[in-house]
C-alpha cells in the first residue's frame, strides 16, 4: 500500500514538472502534440452526438442518489466491477448457460450429447465474435470513456445481454402460462410464480429490486445488443423472431418509457406553437405553472379522473380538468426520475419532464393529495398523504424544464386563464368564500341554519319586548 502511494506520488510529480517545463527550442509543447494525436485519432473526440446511455446529472444524484444507483445488479460498464453487485454475477452465468442449453436434448445417446455441446460452442463463439464486431459502436453510445479491456468489456455484453434476455424470455413462459391479470399483478409487484422453476422468480423480494435496477439509466446496454444477441440466439427458430419488431428505441428504459405515450405523440403539437396562439398574454405570465389542487378548487375548477388513456394525457376544457388515475408506490419515484433524467440528457420531447413539474405544482400539502384521492386520481400505499405531498416537493428539486417545450402549455395556459378570471371577480371570490365554509358539509349547513334561526328568534324576542314596553308606556 504505502509502494503503490508512493508509485502515484512520483507520477503526480513528473506530470507537474513536465506541466512547468519549459518547451524545448524548434518542438511545440506538449499540450499542443497531445491535442495533435486527439486530431490524427478521429472522430472518436467528437462522438457526443452519437451518446444514447448518460451518467446521471450530479445536481439529480446529490438530491436523488437512491434512485439511481442499482442495488443488486450491474448491467452495462457504469458500475462494471462493483463490489457491493457481485451477488448477481453468478446469476448472470447461469442465465448463460441456461440459454446456451435451452436446446439441449432431454434425452438421447451420447451422439446427440456431443452434437449438442458442439453447437453451444458454436452458438458462443458467434455471441463473441458478434460482440467484438459491436465493440466500438457501443463504447460510443456512453457518454463516458471506460477503462476496461476489449476482452473484459465484449464479456460484459455478451453476459449481461444474455441474462436480460433471459429474463424477458422466463417473463413470456409465465405470460403464456397463467392468466394475463394475475401475470400483470406478479410481474409488477414481484410476487412468487409457480411455473418458473428459477431462483429469482421463487424468491419473494428479487424480481421487485431487480425490476428497478434493469430500468436505470445507468444500468443499460444500446437496444442493437439485445436485438442482435437475440436474432444470433433464435436462429434456430423457423421463421427467426425478432426482440421487437416495431420502432427503434436507444436501451430497454426508452421501450418501457414508449408505453406511456403511445396515443399522447397523436394529440399534441410542438409546445412553443401553443404558445403562441395567445399573443396578448405576456410570456412571463404564461410560463407560471398551475395554481395548487385546493386553489382550483375553490377558482370553481372540476376535477375528474380520465378513465382509457394514457398516463401522461391530461385535458382541461369547460372548467373541467381531467386526469388519468396515477398509482404510486415505491418504484413510482425512482422509475419517474430516471425517464426525468434520461430526458435531461436527450435532445427529445420531455414528456415526463413536463409531466413531473405539473403535479410538482398541483400538490402543496396533504389537503391537495386527499382531494386528488377522493376523486379518483391518486392512489397510494405510502404512509399518508403528506409523505405523497413531501415525494412530490422532492421530486421537482434540480429538474432543469420549459414551458417552450411543454406538452400541456395549452393546458396550463387555460388553467390559470380560468383562475385569473375568478380572482378578478370579487363576488365570486365571496362566493366561493361563503360555500367553502358553510356548505362544504352537512354539519356546516346545519350549523348554518341552527345561528340564522337563533338570530331571528332573538331578533324577534327583541322586538316584542321593545315593542310590549312602549304599549304599556
Amino acid at each position: 500500500m504505502v509502494r503503490a502511494t508512493k508509485g502515484k506520488r512520483n507520477t503526480m510529480n513528473q506530470k507537474k514538472a513536465r506541466a512547468h517545463q519549459k518547451p524545448i527550442e524548434g518542438h511545440p509543447p506538449e499540450w499542443v502534440i497531445n491535442i495533435n494525436k486527439c486530431i490524427k485519432v478521429g472522430p472518436q473526440y467528437d462522438c457526443g452526438k452519437w451518446w444514447t446511455i448518460y451518467r446521471v446529472p450530479r445536481n439529480l444524484r446529490e438530491v436523488h442518489k437512491n434512485a439511481f444507483v442499482p442495488k443488486i445488479i450491474s448491467i452495462g460498464p457504469f458500475h462494471y466491477g462493483d463490489p457491493g453487485l457481485r451477488f448477481m454475477e453468478e446469476h448472470k452465468v447461469r442465465y448463460l448457460l441456461r440459454l446456451l442449453g435451452s436446446r439441449t436434448p432431454e434425452k438421447g445417446g451420447q451422439a446427440e450429447e456431443l452434437m449438442s455441446q458442439v453447437h453451444h460452442a458454436t452458438l458462443l463463439e458467434d455471441l463473441e465474435e458478434a460482440m467484438r464486431e459491436l465493440e466500438q459502436k457501443t463504447r460510443r453510445r456512453y457518454s463516458e470513456a471506460f477503462d476496461i479491456d476489449s476482452n473484459d468489456f465484449v464479456q460484459m455484453m455478451v453476459i449481461d445481454g444474455c441474462f436480460v434476455l433471459e429474463l424477458l424470455r422466463l417473463y413470456h413462459k409465465f405470460e403464456k402460462e397463467r392468466a394475463s391479470i394475475l401475470m400483470s399483478f406478479s410481474l409488477l409487484y414481484g410476487y412468487p410464480t409457480e411455473n418458473v422453476d428459477d431462483p429469482i422468480f421463487a424468491t419473494r423480494w428479487m424480481l421487485r429490486t431487480l425490476q428497478r435496477d434493469l430500468l436505470k439509466l445507468e444500468n443499460q446496454l444500446p437496444f442493437f445488443v439485445l436485438e442482435k444477441l437475440f436474432e444470433l440466439i433464435s436462429m434456430a427458430e423457423d421463421p427467426p423472431r425478432m426482440l421487437n419488431p416495431e420502432g427503434e428505441f436507444d436501451h430497454m428504459l426508452e421501450v418501457f418509457r414508449s408505453t406511456f405515450l403511445s396515443s399522447l405523440k397523436q394529440n399534441i403539437t410542438p409546445g412553443s406553437e401553443q404558445l403562441k396562439i395567445s399573443v396578448n398574454i405576456p410570456l412571463v405570465q404564461e410560463r407560471q405553472l398551475v395554481h395548487s389542487v385546493t386553489e382550483l378548487e375553490e377558482a370553481g375548477v372540476e376535477l375528474k379522473k380520465r378513465e382509457d388513456c394514457d398516463l401522461l394525457d391530461i385535458s382541461f376544457q369547460g372548467g373541467v380538468l381531467k386526469i388519468p388515475p396515477l398509482y404510486i408506490d415505491d418504484n413510482t419515484a425512482p422509475l419517474f426520475l430516471n425517464f426525468v433524467a434520461y430526458e435531461q440528457c436527450e435532445d427529445g420531447k420531455p414528456f415526463f419532464t413536463n409531466f413531473l413539474m405539473f403535479f410538482e405544482s398541483l400538490i402543496n400539502s396533504s389537503a391537495d393529495v386527499e382531494i386528488l384521492h377522493k376523486n379518483g386520481i391518486i392512489n397510494h400505499v405510502l404512509g399518508s398523504d403528506q409523505d405523497v405531498a413531501d415525494l412530490f416537493n422532492k421530486l421537482g428539486r434540480e429538474v432543469v424544464y420549459d414551458l417552450d417545450e411543454c406538452y400541456l402549455s395549452q393546458q396550463i395556459k387555460g388553467v390559470n386563464n380560468y383562475c385569473k378570471a375568478y380572482y378578478a371577480s370579487k363576488w365570486r371570490v365571496w362566493f366561493t368564500n361563503l360555500k367553502h365554509d358553510y356548505f362544504s358539509s352537512p354539519w356546516t349547513f346545519f350549523s348554518l341554519l341552527a345561528a340564522i334561526a337563533l338570530l331571528l328568534l332573538t331578533t324577534a324576542q327583541t322586538y316584542y319586548t321593545v315593542y310590549g314596553y312602549y304599549i304599556s308606556s
